[in-house]
């Protein structure tokens, strides 16, 4: 048995926090739309063809400080480079509380004509019957998705449908105090790459009086695990092919795989703080101050973490990026994306429809994917992106953040 928090808190997050998993998890009643019926709604150039003056979109985003000044930049730059659409950027204060105000607004009409969503409102975003799925877009305007990464374009196709378009995407990873390591007599270039070598070193470092594993309880991790092995989190392909009815991560794998984490926790190599509220950053400071020496979080903070470094407040870190442990050494799953994406209002008008989607389109073409990625830290969405010099010369720089992209671009899909 898991501790008492550990497997309540875990088991329910996983039941009713990740994103495409059941009816009873959504947000509406509303049955998704098909993909033949949402084939019906056009979204083609036609509808700015005679448009006299610009056509004004909104867009609501949820991005960091830091990532919002990315985010303007390209805005202008996409504004100045053309006279038929003029972009406004509203920020939200978060992902919960964006998705929070959309859902009001289906009653009282404030909507944006894009809107920025994390992964887990994916389902309860198809079930408000409100957006135009991309896929439309993609057909009325021609578009060839070229060299997205598939795994990324993917992760928000359901039931045939591409009812978004990947942005701002990120996976989890690996964050450890290389000081600690050499300390304990591990090396510090060869971090923890399966789960029990992850549950080895954290008994060597805590051992060893360094601190042992911050242990976030995130449903998205055990997802992850399971996907590494090339296993599915819920049935329906996760909930890719038809709405998911039943958890399937009540197999031998996920049964070996909390086993493991009991065994961290209950001999006190790992502590557990939650992945929502006051403490959901324990497990990043706990690295900072050396309660712990290791932690798996999304490589979207690494910008942050990094930026903290720099202040100088954390002298006995420095910091090590390495790549979500795997189940085991012989496991040939990968690591599926996370983040959010772009989705466009079925109630605007036409017109805003196709602005909306020559917006989308620019973001997630080589150079501004390259530009995003380099100023941010988020995967770069496009082969050619990551090719790019920008984004190369970033990665020299900065190292930590190649590997989110790299194991985004290996293994096997589970789906």
């Amino acid at each position: 048995m898991l501790p008492r928090p550990f497997a309540s808190v875990s088991i329910v997050l996983c039941l009713c926090a990740a994103g495409l998993l059941m009816g009873a998890c959504s947000s509406s009643s509303t049955s998704s739309p098909s993909a033949s019926s949402s084939a019906s709604s056009s979204c083609s150039p036609s509808a700015l063809s005679h448009v006299s003056s610009p056509v004004t979109i909104n867009l609501w985003e949820s991005a960091a400080r830091a990532n919002v000044q990315v985010l303007t930049a390209l805005t202008q730059k996409f504004n100045s480079s053309q006279d038929k659409v003029r972009v406004n950027l509203v920020s939200q204060a978060s992902y919960d509380d964006t998705w929070q105000k959309y859902q009001a607004g289906l009653s009282n009409g404030e909507l944006p004509d894009v809107v920025q969503l994390q992964d887990t409102d994916t389902q309860g975003a198809i079930d408000t019957a409100s957006f135009q799925p991309v896929q439309n877009c993609m057909k009325g305007f021609g578009y060839k998705t070229g060299d997205l990464l598939p795994r990324a374009l993917t992760y928000w196709n359901v039931n045939n449908t591409q009812w978004a378009m990947p942005f701002a995407v990120s996976g989890p990873v690996l964050y450890y105090n290389k000081l600690a390591f050499q300390k304990a007599g591990l090396n510090p270039d060869k971090p923890p790459s399966t789960l029990p070598e992850l549950v080895a070193d954290a008994k060597i470092l805590k051992d060893d009086g360094l601190g042992g594993m911050g242990l976030k309880l995130d449903p998205w991790y055990l997802e992850t695990w399971l996907a590494t092995d090339n296993l599915l989190f819920v049935n329906n392909n996760n909930g890719r092919t038809s709405r998911a009815t039943r958890v399937a991560f009540d197999g031998p794998t996920a049964i070996g795989i909390f086993s493991e984490l009991d065994q961290m926790v209950t001999s006190g190599d790992a502590s557990t703080n939650s992945a929502l509220g006051a403490d959901e950053y324990d497990n990043l400071l706990g690295v900072g101050s050396g309660k712990y020496s290791m932690t798996i979080d999304t490589s979207a903070a690494l910008g942050t973490i990094q930026q903290l470094l720099a202040t100088g407040q954390y002298p006995n870190v420095e910091l090590g990026v390495g790549a979500f442990p795997k189940v085991a050494a012989n496991s040939v799953g990968g690591v599926e994306p996370a983040g959010s994406a772009l989705w466009i209002s079925k109630r605007s008008s036409a017109a805003k429809q196709a602005a909306a989607w020559e917006f989308v389109a620019f973001l997630d073409s080589t150079a501004s994917q390259a530009t995003w990625s380099a100023g941010t830290g988020y995967i770069p969405l496009r082969t050619s992106s990551a090719q790019s010099s920008l984004v190369k010369d970033f990665w020299v720089k900065n190292p930590g953040f190649e590997v989110a992209y790299t194991q985004l671009t290996g293994g096997l899909p589970s789906y």
